[in-house]
């Protein structure tokens, strides 16, 4: 009983960190719309049935696209500004630039077709006498 509520508690951490800002921003999204959707339905009982104008749901669904327009635009540079992680490729590539340097003391041994011990060398040694 105890673990469930931990595994339960740890996975709705994991998925606030990792979604952290898309959750806030959505719920954003939709309080907007709600507020939108309220300030226009208070206008329309306010000025009556007999005296709606078209230009109202104009300037709402203006208000809706604008907030929505937003919204996505905001998800776009994020997901442009946000650090991209290396790929695999990307990481060999780096390393062997970085082992490739002539100042390099271990491109000797990298290079050798096989490597050899201590033990081979004794091996050897002993053979030959």
């Amino acid at each position: 009983m105890i673990f469930k509520q931990a595994f339960r508690w740890a996975f709705i951490v994991i998925i606030w960190k990792q979604y952290k800002a898309s959750i806030i921003s959505t719920l954003i999204l939709l309080a907007y719309l709600i507020v939108v959707s309220s300030i226009h339905q208070d206008y329309l009982t306010a000025v009556g049935p007999e005296n709606i104008d078209r230009a109202s749901f104009i300037y709402k669904w203006i208000a809706w696209i604008s907030g929505i327009s937003v919204y996505i635009l905001y998800h776009a540079i994020r997901s442009k500004i946000k650090p991209n992680k290396q790929s695999t490729k990307e990481k060999i590539a780096k390393s062997k630039e970085l082992t490739s340097s002539d100042n390099d003391p271990f491109s000797a041994i990298r290079d050798r077709k096989t490597l050899r011990s201590r033990a081979d060398f004794l091996m050897d040694k002993e053979n030959n006498d």
